[in-house]
């Protein structure tokens, strides 16, 4: 018995062959043969599977590392809270920004205990350098925060995107 062992892109393959002995007839060889082809037949379907999923999960990776919509991992936490207020289209909770956030960087969940303290701290520099700006709405708990150009002269929120907090 002969065994021959693989790793090909992190996928460990064992194939098992047995070695002709004298004993063999020609009947049983050819049947050992045959047996080999059809092993090797699907081993070579199971690698062109664990290669074509090899390929998605490059594939995918890729995706979340750039993803199409111009998120930059490398940014500010500020200008990432801006602009997944903008992605949104309308004015935001904390407690929908975050979801967003984690989305897109599941590894912050493992750097802070608390999210929302985190995310709190930047939303109030955003508040203070003006990009974005708090709207409160009675009867919620916290603030919506919004773009500036979601505002008009007198600081109330635009129609339209009231429209989209209702």
């Amino acid at each position: 018995m002969v065994v021959y062992w693989k790793q090909f892109a992190g996928v460990s393959i064992t194939v098992t062959l047995m070695a002709k002995t004298q004993e063999n007839t020609s009947e049983n060889a050819q049947k050992s043969r045959e047996q080999l082809q059809k092993d090797v037949n699907s081993l070579k379907e199971l690698l062109r599977e664990a290669y074509l999923e090899i390929q998605k999960l490059k594939e995918g990776l890729h995706n979340y590392e750039n993803p199409g919509d111009g998120y930059n991992k490398r940014w500010t936490m500020v200008t990432k809270l801006v602009f997944l207020v903008a992605k949104a289209g309308k004015p935001l909770r904390s407690a929908e920004i975050i979801p967003l956030l984690t989305d897109r960087q599941p590894e912050i969940i493992k750097k802070q205990d608390s999210l929302e303290k985190y995310i709190s701290a930047f939303l109030n520099t955003a508040m203070k350098h003006g990009r974005l700006i708090p709207y409160k709405l009675k009867g919620v708990r916290g603030n919506f925060y919004c773009l500036p150009e979601w505002m008009d002269e007198d600081g109330e929120l635009l129609q339209k995107m009231r429209q989209k907090v209702y």
